[in-house]
Protein backbone atom coordinates (compact mmCIF):
# COMPACT_ATOMS: atom_id res chain seq x y z
CA UNK A 1 0.00 0.00 0.00
CA UNK A 2 1.20 3.49 -0.82
CA UNK A 3 0.67 5.46 2.42
CA UNK A 4 0.89 8.84 0.70
CA UNK A 5 -1.88 7.95 -1.74
CA UNK A 6 -4.03 6.44 1.00
CA UNK A 7 -3.74 9.57 3.17
CA UNK A 8 -4.41 11.83 0.19
CA UNK A 9 -7.44 9.78 -0.80
CA UNK A 10 -8.92 9.99 2.72
CA UNK A 11 -8.26 13.72 3.01
CA UNK A 12 -9.76 14.40 -0.42
CA UNK A 13 -13.16 14.38 1.34
CA UNK A 14 -12.29 17.93 2.45
CA UNK A 15 -11.97 19.38 -1.05
CA UNK A 16 -14.84 21.77 -1.68
CA UNK A 17 -15.79 22.07 2.00
CA UNK A 18 -15.43 25.23 4.07
CA UNK A 19 -13.09 25.33 7.03
CA UNK A 20 -15.88 26.09 9.49
CA UNK A 21 -14.39 25.88 12.98
CA UNK A 22 -11.11 26.58 14.75
CA UNK A 23 -10.54 25.61 18.35
CA UNK A 24 -8.10 23.88 20.67
CA UNK A 25 -7.84 21.32 23.43
CA UNK A 26 -4.73 21.81 25.56
CA UNK A 27 -2.02 22.30 22.90
CA UNK A 28 -3.93 20.51 20.13
CA UNK A 29 -5.30 22.51 17.21
CA UNK A 30 -8.80 21.32 16.30
CA UNK A 31 -10.41 22.20 12.97
CA UNK A 32 -13.93 21.51 11.70
CA UNK A 33 -14.86 21.27 8.03
CA UNK A 34 -18.28 21.48 6.40
CA UNK A 35 -21.57 22.66 7.91
CA UNK A 36 -21.55 22.95 11.69
CA UNK A 37 -24.19 20.98 13.56
CA UNK A 38 -25.02 20.37 17.21
CA UNK A 39 -24.30 17.00 18.77
CA UNK A 40 -24.37 15.77 22.38
CA UNK A 41 -21.04 15.09 24.05
CA UNK A 42 -20.37 12.06 26.26
CA UNK A 43 -20.97 14.33 29.24
CA UNK A 44 -24.39 15.41 27.95
CA UNK A 45 -23.37 18.91 26.87
CA UNK A 46 -23.93 20.22 23.36
CA UNK A 47 -20.90 20.53 21.08
CA UNK A 48 -20.66 22.05 17.62
CA UNK A 49 -19.10 19.76 15.05
CA UNK A 50 -18.52 19.71 11.31
CA UNK A 51 -18.77 16.90 8.81
CA UNK A 52 -15.05 16.29 9.28
CA UNK A 53 -12.50 17.15 11.96
CA UNK A 54 -8.73 17.42 11.93
CA UNK A 55 -6.90 17.32 15.27
CA UNK A 56 -3.25 18.36 15.07
CA UNK A 57 -0.75 17.62 17.83
CA UNK A 58 2.48 18.19 15.90
CA UNK A 59 4.10 21.10 14.10
CA UNK A 60 1.79 23.15 11.91
CA UNK A 61 1.69 26.57 10.36
CA UNK A 62 -1.08 28.65 8.91
CA UNK A 63 -0.07 30.90 6.02
CA UNK A 64 -1.61 33.51 3.78
CA UNK A 65 0.08 34.20 0.46
CA UNK A 66 3.29 32.54 1.74
CA UNK A 67 3.47 34.55 4.99
CA UNK A 68 3.16 32.64 8.30
CA UNK A 69 0.25 34.03 10.34
CA UNK A 70 0.18 31.43 13.13
CA UNK A 71 2.00 28.25 14.05
CA UNK A 72 2.43 25.53 16.63
CA UNK A 73 4.99 27.83 18.29
CA UNK A 74 2.08 30.10 19.31
CA UNK A 75 0.63 27.13 21.21
CA UNK A 76 3.89 26.54 23.10
CA UNK A 77 3.83 29.94 24.85
CA UNK A 78 0.82 29.93 27.17
CA UNK A 79 -2.88 29.21 27.46
CA UNK A 80 -3.55 32.89 26.66
CA UNK A 81 -1.46 32.64 23.50
CA UNK A 82 -3.35 29.52 22.42
CA UNK A 83 -6.70 31.22 22.99
CA UNK A 84 -5.62 34.40 21.15
CA UNK A 85 -4.16 32.41 18.24
CA UNK A 86 -7.31 30.35 17.69
CA UNK A 87 -9.46 33.47 18.00
CA UNK A 88 -7.36 35.27 15.34
CA UNK A 89 -7.43 32.22 13.07
CA UNK A 90 -11.20 32.03 13.43
CA UNK A 91 -11.51 35.72 12.51
CA UNK A 92 -9.30 35.28 9.41
CA UNK A 93 -10.93 32.07 8.25
CA UNK A 94 -14.56 32.19 9.31
CA UNK A 95 -15.63 35.73 10.23
CA UNK A 96 -14.09 37.26 7.10
CA UNK A 97 -16.04 35.04 4.73
CA UNK A 98 -15.99 31.41 3.65
CA UNK A 99 -12.65 29.69 3.32
CA UNK A 100 -12.90 26.58 1.17
CA UNK A 101 -10.46 23.67 0.87
CA UNK A 102 -9.20 23.77 -2.71
CA UNK A 103 -6.67 20.94 -2.68
CA UNK A 104 -4.76 18.50 -0.49
CA UNK A 105 -1.12 17.46 -0.88
CA UNK A 106 0.66 14.73 1.10
CA UNK A 107 4.28 13.59 0.91
CA UNK A 108 6.04 10.36 1.92
CA UNK A 109 6.55 11.49 5.53
CA UNK A 110 2.83 12.27 5.99
CA UNK A 111 3.51 16.01 5.77
CA UNK A 112 0.23 17.49 4.65
CA UNK A 113 -0.79 20.78 3.06
CA UNK A 114 -4.33 22.04 2.65
CA UNK A 115 -4.57 24.81 0.07
CA UNK A 116 -7.50 27.02 0.94
CA UNK A 117 -9.32 29.79 -0.86
CA UNK A 118 -8.36 33.45 -0.36
CA UNK A 119 -4.63 32.55 -0.37
CA UNK A 120 -4.63 30.59 2.89
CA UNK A 121 -2.73 27.36 3.46
CA UNK A 122 -2.36 24.97 6.39
CA UNK A 123 0.84 22.91 6.53
CA UNK A 124 1.13 20.03 9.02
CA UNK A 125 4.53 18.40 9.65
CA UNK A 126 4.59 15.26 11.83
CA UNK A 127 7.10 15.17 14.66
CA UNK A 128 7.87 11.53 13.74
CA UNK A 129 8.30 10.51 17.38
CA UNK A 130 7.42 6.83 17.70
CA UNK A 131 4.34 6.33 19.84
CA UNK A 132 3.23 9.99 19.67
CA UNK A 133 0.12 10.91 17.72
CA UNK A 134 0.84 13.60 15.13
CA UNK A 135 -2.61 14.22 13.70
CA UNK A 136 -6.03 12.61 13.34
CA UNK A 137 -8.76 12.96 10.70
CA UNK A 138 -12.30 11.71 11.31
CA UNK A 139 -16.04 12.33 10.97
CA UNK A 140 -17.12 13.50 14.44
CA UNK A 141 -20.36 12.18 15.86
CA UNK A 142 -20.08 8.93 13.90
CA UNK A 143 -18.53 5.55 14.52
CA UNK A 144 -16.53 5.86 11.32
CA UNK A 145 -12.82 5.05 11.18
CA UNK A 146 -10.22 7.59 12.23
CA UNK A 147 -7.13 8.19 10.12
CA UNK A 148 -4.37 8.51 12.73
CA UNK A 149 -0.82 9.51 11.90
CA UNK A 150 1.55 8.46 14.67
CA UNK A 151 5.31 8.79 14.50
CA UNK A 152 5.00 10.06 10.92
CA UNK A 153 3.19 6.90 9.73
CA UNK A 154 -0.35 5.60 9.50
CA UNK A 155 -1.27 3.98 12.80
CA UNK A 156 -2.17 0.36 11.84
CA UNK A 157 -5.66 0.41 13.42
CA UNK A 158 -6.54 3.20 10.95
CA UNK A 159 -6.45 0.65 8.16
CA UNK A 160 -9.13 -1.66 9.57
Amino acid sequence: MNERNYIGQRLSALVGLDLSGVSYAADMLTLQFGPIREAPSRRGTIRHIGLWALHVQCHWRFEKDGRVLASYANFAISEDSIRETTQRMSEWIISSGPTRVESVAVDERADMALSLSRGFRLIVVPDCVEGDEDWRFFAPGTNGPHLVIEGGKIEPSSLS
